[in-house]
């Protein structure tokens, strides 16, 4: 009778076990679910910043009578499942991120070329925000200490590139061929640029090449800051930028698809304009699959 109750015991032990176990993954799985779609939230509107600083560059007086722009509908879609699937503690910050976006796609005809720049800035940065505290929640919840750890000691140099990336957009925007001062200043940011982008370099179990950032700048140092002609410098200045806001996010996916894999949970790996990105290695862990 004794042995019958131990049987019992240790098959109701390791029943509860393994659905404590399946709940769990459920719960990582579905954290990390809702990280791949505010990943692609981010990749949607920095395309739709893209979009928009192209029409307010061409036509300043562009008021948005057209059909929505794709990439708008796409946005408002993914934010309705995104809020559809949050759990209830984070619904504030998604309802909030919600009126951003919206008034954001609803007033972006009106804005600035600055204006354009720094508001989706912020929303992509809300985005951020949420993708770190369901990332922190999943590897607490996971006892994943050593993988926290290293997750915390990247975020703050992430953020500190898109804050140097943003220092140097506005410095762009009061760009003139006659002041050194804004010529040396261009020229600090970038070596601040070159730094965060070589510290988020490090922190990836699969880093890119040095010779990757070192091209990369390469592209500031041939653009004529001297030239004569205002309009074209800004051009290459902006491009420089695009190019360097999609390598920070290359490696910021990169670091998402080494706590993919510490969790056992696969990322899929997000398309990127080949015209604007300085292509980095692909993360041996990528799902075969895409966003977007």
């Amino acid at each position: 009778m004794l042995i019958m109750s131990l049987i019992i015991g240790v098959v109701l032990s390791l029943g509860y076990y393994t659905y404590h176990v399946r709940q769990s993954n459920s719960l990582l799985q579905n954290r990390f679910n809702q990280v791949i779609g505010l990943r692609q939230l981010i990749h949607l509107l920095r395309f739709h910043r893209r979009q928009t600083h192209q029409l307010l560059n061409t036509s300043g007086s562009f008021l948005g009578k057209e059909q929505p722009l794709n990439e708008s509908l796409a946005i408002q879609g993914l934010l309705r499942s995104l809020i559809s699937q949050a759990e209830h503690s984070q619904k504030p910050m998604y309802r909030i991120l919600m009126k951003r976006i919206t008034s954001l796609l609803d007033e972006w005809p009106r804005y600035s070329l600055q204006r354009n720049q720094a508001v989706h800035g912020k929303a992509i940065r809300h985005v951020l925000y949420l993708i770190d505290d369901t990332i922190t929640q999943s590897l607490l919840a996971a006892d994943k200490e050593h993988v926290f750890q290293q997750y915390q000691s990247t975020w703050p140099v992430t953020l500190n590139a898109i804050d140097s990336l943003s220092r140097f957009r506005h410095t762009t925007h009061s760009y003139h061929p006659n002041s050194t001062a804004i010529k040396r200043e261009l020229g600090l940011h970038t070596q601040i640029l070159r730094r965060r982008l070589g510290q988020m370099t490090v922190r990836s179990s699969n880093p890119a090449p040095p010779l990757i950032i070192e091209a990369l700048f390469d592209q500031f140092d041939k653009i004529d800051l001297d030239n004569p002609d205002p309009g074209l410098v800004k051009e290459q200045l902006y491009h420089f930028s695009l190019q360097v806001s999609e390598t920070i996010f290359n490696l910021f996916d990169l670091v998402l698809g080494d706590i993919g894999k510490e969790v056992s949970i696969r990322l899929p790996e997000l398309p990127v304009d080949a015209s604007n990105v300085v292509k980095l290695p692909k993360p041996v862990q990528a799902a075969n699959s895409s966003i977007e």
